[in-house]
């Protein structure tokens, strides 16, 4: 056998054995996909824990209050002061651990009263104490306060005149958190003028103020 013959016969078989390579490789790529899974129904579900609405409250404001002049003291036809007070009113956010959702709301205390203030006597046949709260002689609502300092106070609060609503303390939205409180005392000063001269003079004359009305009004 010549040398090209020779070399011929070598060539060959690497050939076939680089085909059968190349078949071996391509038949792997076609192999039997596996079974699929059979399909199950199933469902989900979760238990969410919600906080509490927050929400503003008063409490406190007692349903009457009597003034009454100094210890010893009794009116002698000049100007005589008469005070009281209500104690312990508390604003509050309700609930320790609340939250606003989309309902956050600042708050006003508001005092109103009815046209024309006065103070009457409760005897039609006697009217000679009447006297009514003006401009220069108004109920004045004074405010001693533990509030939270984010909180407005306004001292100078006064019904009497043209002056029948007073908004002694407020507190804005954008200060409002769930732990805003404020608690108050109000304390309420008149005065019967001078000049009156009672028909019963000696006697205990029984005065009915007007009445005030004490309103948490949220506020934007």
């Amino acid at each position: 056998m010549n040398k090209k013959k020779l070399i011929a016969g070598l060539v060959a078989p690497l050939a076939i054995t680089g085909l059968m390579f190349s078949t071996s490789a391509i038949s792997s790529g076609f192999a039997a996909e596996p079974e699929a899974p059979e399909t199950v129904a199933g469902s989900t579900g979760s238990s969410v824990g919600t906080k509490p609405q927050c929400a503003w409250g008063l409490t406190g404001v007692e349903a009457s209050n009597t003034l009454t002049g100094a210890d010893g003291t009794k009116y002698a036809g000049e100007d005589y002061s008469i005070t009281g007070s209500d104690a312990g009113i508390a604003a509050t956010v309700t609930g320790g651990d609340c939250s606003w959702y989309e309902y956050k709301k600042g708050a006003n205390i508001t005092i109103t009263t009815g046209a024309a203030p006065k103070f009457t006597i409760n005897d039609a046949t006697d009217t000679t104490m009447d006297f009514d709260l003006t401009e220069l002689k108004p109920l004045t609502l004074g405010i001693v306060e533990a509030c939270d300092s984010t909180w407005s106070v306004n001292n100078a609060a006064v019904i009497g005149g043209t002056s029948t609503s007073a908004t002694p303390l407020s507190i804005s939205k954008t200060d409002t958190a769930v732990n805003s409180t404020c608690t108050y005392a109000m304390s309420m000063t008149a005065t019967v003028p001078a000049g009156k001269s009672p028909k019963n003079a000696g006697s205990n004359y029984a005065l009915v103020g007007p009445g005030l009305t004490t309103t948490l009004t949220l506020t934007d």
